[in-house]
């Protein structure tokens, strides 16, 4: 079978420049260029490089039969001189007179500087540009060649491909010309994508198994041979449709881990490919060091690895694979990509896929984080690509749930995170924000970064311009996370817990009462929203008003969705989740403990127990200290729109925390001085035929709830007593106006 090589017209013949300049493409000039002596540029060139002027007086040769002679004799000699740096001219090229390069001659004094950095100002390795072109110029001597002239002058053209038998010999050789033949029949292919469409699964299993088998060490070995070998089983793992490949790299893994396996490879076992990869990523500074990183991340991030990869195993199921991640250092290496201000997006992407995974398991994200890690990803924000910041972000939210961050100072990678918030792209918004919503928890001085940096701001504008996001391809459940992460965002900041900053928190309430959009947003999120946002709605607006009771005053007039004001829409809520919760406690006790029906259950009770007692805790406060208007539309709506007594919806079972809101809030509306002139306590007691006797059977071990019971009590006789009074006053009056009627 023959192969036709790129013709020379596919690169074109555009002069190079540190834009263009790409050293995997091999030369196609076919023009001689007169010589222009420069003293300049010869002082610069180095003596090894590939690029200096070539001897004018250099003679034609017009025998092939003594070239190839030359070139076998010299074989040896020239293999050796490239491994110390120095590539021989190719025959073939020593008959034009090339001029001195500008390019050339920079690019190769740049190339003394790779011992102090990694990649040169133009990304451009010299060393691996050496052997790029000299796989492809030394190809007389290490291929079969035909007798045409065409193949003869440009052997890419034309060649008789190696059979699999040849192919493995040539890797398994210690022979560097014999691995470079065998390499430059795979390479174009595997950047083709099109191994698989050219070998079949029995034929690319070997060729993948002798490839991987490069990797070992061994003594002698040359940097870029391992290269190129990394670069081809990348490039074979990367296409979507690559399912023989993945197979052959999840068979090879298992036999390797298998000590009972009769493979070949002179390792101990278990051992696995990540061993072979990884060994050769954290060797730094060498010519394969990014392309051993590449292909680690992409193999640590296939899903076709769930079975023995290390992101499954991390349940400690399987110790050898957690030994390897230790003992091998995975998160240094990754860290150590990220870090780097120089890796692609290429290699950046598939490493944050892997990242984030292995950072589901705590004690690893721990090590990352430890190490800076999440500080660092930080700093890759700023980046263009869309796909990377997903990830990124991705990683960061798991990162930001984990203890060992509170230990870091995440100020400026905050400050980073909330840049994003305003995206137009429903996914960075989401994990941004979900980013914000954990990292205050591990480390409370996090909150006070955040209010500094408006947060509050951000956040109810993002609440406030939510619609765009439903105008788009976004997921519905996509954007309800998005309002849930807004929400808990401003539940957060305004907490005040134990170990919380209070003047942060005031400051922050402070600053949503000043928002103008607050209140409107606020109030259609509780009208509308699901109960977690319901639920998060009602808790900031309580501590607001709580903190700032000028904020109360914007929900006077101000009605939702439905038409109904805060108080009004406060009640219905708390009888609503009332029912709810009640439903909830019973589908509780029904499930199995542990099981996905016991936790479903059992976060719809939380949730709906949240909204009860804080919707009414909310109508306490209104109707105590807020304007007079508040407790006239409560007591219109439960006397008359729609009649209500609260004390026929206590129940035995009712929790503690709604227990004592909900009888707080019974003295709150009795306790106005319209109700203490209208008996409203003794009204609703009559009305719900509950003696005082009754209401003692609610007391509970909580002082506070007993407390709560004497007062309904005491105010319940004292208004009883005035009613009898009232009654026993009428009756007089009424009697003595009809004796005083005439006879």
């Amino acid at each position: 079978m023959e192969e036709r090589g790129p013709d020379i017209e596919e690169y074109g013949s555009q002069p190079c420049t540190p834009l263009s300049f790409d050293p995997m493409l091999p030369s196609t000039s076919r023009v001689a260029t007169p010589v222009r002596p420069s003293s300049t540029m010869s002082a610069r060139q180095a003596p090894a490089s590939p690029f200096r002027a070539q001897p004018q007086n250099m003679e034609l040769s017009n025998s092939r039969v003594h070239e190839l002679r030359e070139v076998a004799a010299g074989k040896r000699l020239r293999t050796n001189d490239w491994m110390q740096g120095y590539i021989p001219p190719n025959p073939q090229q020593q008959q034009f007179q090339r001029p001195p390069s500008m390019i050339g001659s920079t690019v190769s004094n740049m190339s003394n500087l790779s011992h102090m950095t990694k990649f040169s100002a133009l990304s451009v390795n010299t060393e691996c540009g050496h052997f790029d072109n000299w796989i492809y110029q030394s190809q007389p001597a290490l291929s079969k060649v035909s007798h045409s002239s065409v193949e003869n002058q440009d052997p890419m053209k034309r060649r008789e491909r190696m059979s699999i038998p040849e192919i493995e010999q040539s890797l398994a050789s210690y022979v560097m010309s014999d691995q470079v033949a065998a390499i430059r029949e795979l390479e174009p292919l595997a950047k083709a994508e099109a191994l698989e469409t050219t070998y079949d699964k029995t034929d690319l299993a070997p060729i993948i198994n002798a490839l991987f088998e490069v990797l070992v060490p061994r003594p002698q070995e040359n940097e870029n041979v391992i290269r190129k070998v990394f670069e081809i089983l990348h490039r074979a793992a990367v296409p979507k449709h690559v399912r023989t490949t993945e197979k052959i790299f999840h068979q090879l893994n298992l036999e390797l881990m298998n000590p009972n396996s009769k493979h070949s490879f002179q390792v101990p076992r278990p051992y696995s490919i990540y061993e072979l990869v990884i060994e050769r990523a954290s060797r730094l500074d060498t010519a394969y060091d990014q392309a051993a990183m590449l292909l680690l991340a992409q193999i640590c991030c296939k899903p076709f690895f769930m079975n023995v990869s290390i992101i499954k195993n991390l349940s400690r199921r399987n110790r050898s694979i957690w030994r390897i991640v230790y003992e091998l250092h995975v998160i240094p290496i990754f860290r150590d990509i990220i870090k780097d201000e120089y890796s692609d997006e290429d290699l950046l992407w598939p490493t944050m896929q892997a990242l984030t995974m292995f950072c589901s398991n705590e004690i690893v994200g721990e090590d990352f984080v430890k190490l800076g890690g999440a500080q660092h990803l930080c700093s890759l924000l700023s980046h263009g690509s869309t796909r990377l910041l997903h990830e990124l972000l991705a990683c960061m939210q798991k990162l930001s749930l984990i203890k060992a961050i509170e230990q870091q100072d995440m100020e400026d990678s905050i400050r980073w995170v909330i840049q994003l918030v305003g995206s137009d792209d429903a996914t960075i918004v989401e994990r941004s924000t979900g980013v914000l919503r954990n990292i205050g928890q591990p480390n409370k001085q996090n909150k006070v970064v955040m209010v500094r940096n408006g947060v509050t701001a951000h956040a109810i504008a993002v609440l406030r311009t939510s619609m765009r996001f439903q105008q788009t391809n976004a997921a519905k459940h996509q954007i309800l996370s998005i309002y849930e992460n807004c929400l808990s965002i401003l539940n957060n900041v305004t907490k005040m817990a134990k170990d919380d900053n209070v003047d942060s928190a005031i400051q922050a309430c402070r600053m949503i009462s000043e928002n103008p959009d607050a209140a409107c947003v606020l109030l259609y999120f509780f009208g509308v929203g699901a109960p977690k946002c319901r639920k998060l709605a009602v808790n900031v607006m309580k501590r607001v008003i709580e903190n700032v009771p000028a904020f109360a005053e914007p929900f006077v007039d101000l009605t939702g969705t439905t038409g109904e004001t805060l108080p009004i829409l406060l009640l219905q809520r708390a009888y609503e989740s009332l029912g709810e919760w009640r439903t909830a406690v019973v589908e509780v006790m029904r499930a199995a403990p542990n099981s996905a029906e016991f936790r479903v259950a059992n976060e719809k009770r939380q949730d709906h127990e949240d909204i009860v007692w804080k919707s009414v805790s909310l109508v306490s406060n209104l109707c105590r200290n807020g304007n007079p208007r508040f407790f006239e539309r409560v007591k219109v709506e439960m006397l008359y729109t729609r009649p209500t007594n609260p004390f026929t919806s206590l129940l035995p079972e009712m929790s503690d925390v709604i227990l004592y809101e909900w009888l707080d809030f019974i003295l709150a509306i009795c306790g106005t001085e319209w109700s203490l002139q209208n008996c409203l306590m003794y009204h609703f007691l009559k009305q719900a035929k509950i003696t005082h006797e009754y209401l003692l059977h609610y007391r509970r071990p909580n002082p506070q709830i007993c407390d709560k019971i004497n007062n309904i009590i005491e105010t319940g006789m004292r208004q009883q007593q005035q009613h009898n009074q009232l009654e026993q006053m009428a009756m007089m009056h009424a009697q003595q106006q009809q004796q005083q009627l005439p006879m």
